[in-house]
């Protein structure tokens, strides 16, 4: 695995810090993965070593996905600066990722992986076009969609507040395969301890 830190020039007028990291094994025979790391709000001191996204580097990798991780704008060595309501990141975040579909071969699958306010951002990035599987992973979505995972319990959101959205997400999909949700028992916002294994585990599983 060769990491391959970028400064990459954006059509929306920004230019991002991005690290992408290539499976030790990866094959092209089904297409290509991707999983794209979005971190937590710059203003929250979010950057993309951000230490829960981190722990879900090595399960993707294992699963042959490349993983991509950016600094959003005005975080590292990202230009501009970072927007009060997420909508010029959610242009970032669509751009970088045809900048990346350009850059590798043949990819079949792109999953979304946003932290708290960035699930919110991450949840705005449309399908891709077909053949391209498009999925979302919500950690958790902050309270006041083709695949969906979020995994949560928070200190900023409560878990009754949760609960109540997940039964109404679970009325809207039924029993289709496009959404799934994970409850992690004693999970705070920081994923400490068994809750990050958990985590992992949770991530794996609905990988395979």
């Amino acid at each position: 695995m060769q990491p391959n830190v970028e400064i990459i020039d954006l059509p929306t007028g920004v230019s991002l810090e991005a690290l992408l990291l290539k499976p030790s094994a990866s094959t092209h025979s089904e297409g290509t993965k991707l999983a794209v790391c979005f971190h937590p709000w710059s203003w929250l001191s979010g950057r993309m070593e951000d230490p829960v996204l981190d722990s879900l580097v090595d399960p993707l990798l294992s699963k042959n996905y490349h993983v991509l991780q950016y600094n959003s704008r005005g975080v590292g060595k990202s230009t501009g600066r970072a927007s009060f309501t997420g909508f010029e990141e959610v242009k970032d975040l669509q751009s970088i990722i045809h900048w990346t579909l350009d850059h590798l071969p043949n990819v079949s699958s792109v999953v979304i992986i946003g932290y708290f306010y960035r699930s919110l951002i991450a949840s705005l990035q449309p399908p891709l076009p077909s053949p391209v599987q498009t999925s979302h992973v919500l950690l958790p979505y902050p309270l006041g969609m083709a695949h969906l995972v979020p995994i949560f319990n928070d200190e900023f959101t409560s878990i009754s507040s949760y609960r109540t959205w997940a039964a109404e997400l679970e009325t809207h999909f039924g029993t289709s395969d496009r959404l799934k949700i994970v409850e992690v028992e004693n999970a705070t916002h920081f994923w400490r301890g068994r809750a990050n294994e958990r985590l992992e585990h949770v991530l794996l599983e609905w990988l395979q």
